[in-house]
């Protein structure tokens, strides 16, 4: 599995009920906290939006930058940046399962994060039956 100095990273922020500025700082952290671990970003989005949804433009840009190959991780703060509801974040960690791209949170580990929405055993279980790798970079491969 990658490093994360060797990710190509989409930044993604999303917020929901915080005024637009918020949203603009919490992404400048985010890629300060880039720039300080050494991991290139490639692109960058946010949403204004809840997250039960996967409708929603910015994700749908991270996404697709995943599927395209053209970024190979998604970089958060947190979890609760990709959804609140378990179903959703499932779906979202399906598509990088699928395409062999990790997520990367720069506020928690995404295992930690991902184990309390009970979805990284549903990867676990994806991982075996279809030979797939884990979607998040284990604690133990991270340089920080």
């Amino acid at each position: 599995m990658k490093q994360e100095q060797q990710c190509r990273a989409w930044a993604y922020a999303r917020d929901f009920a915080v005024p637009p500025a918020v949203l603009i700082c919490q992404m400048a952290e985010l890629l300060g906290d880039t720039e300080r671990r050494g991991i290139q970003t490639v692109g960058a989005s946010q949403d204004m939006s809840s997250g039960k949804t996967l409708d929603r433009m910015g994700l749908k840009e991270a996404l697709r930058a995943v599927r395209t190959g053209y970024a190979d991780a998604v970089l958060v703060r947190d979890i609760l940046q990709l959804s609140e509801d378990p179903y959703t974040l499932f779906r979202i960690m399906e598509v990088l399962q699928d395409h062999g791209a990790v997520l990367l949170c720069t506020a928690e580990d995404a295992y930690a994060g991902l184990r309390l929405k009970n979805v990284s055993q549903r990867l676990y279980q994806r991982a075996a039956c279809f030979g797939l790798s884990l979607p998040w970079i284990e604690k133990e491969e991270m340089t920080v």
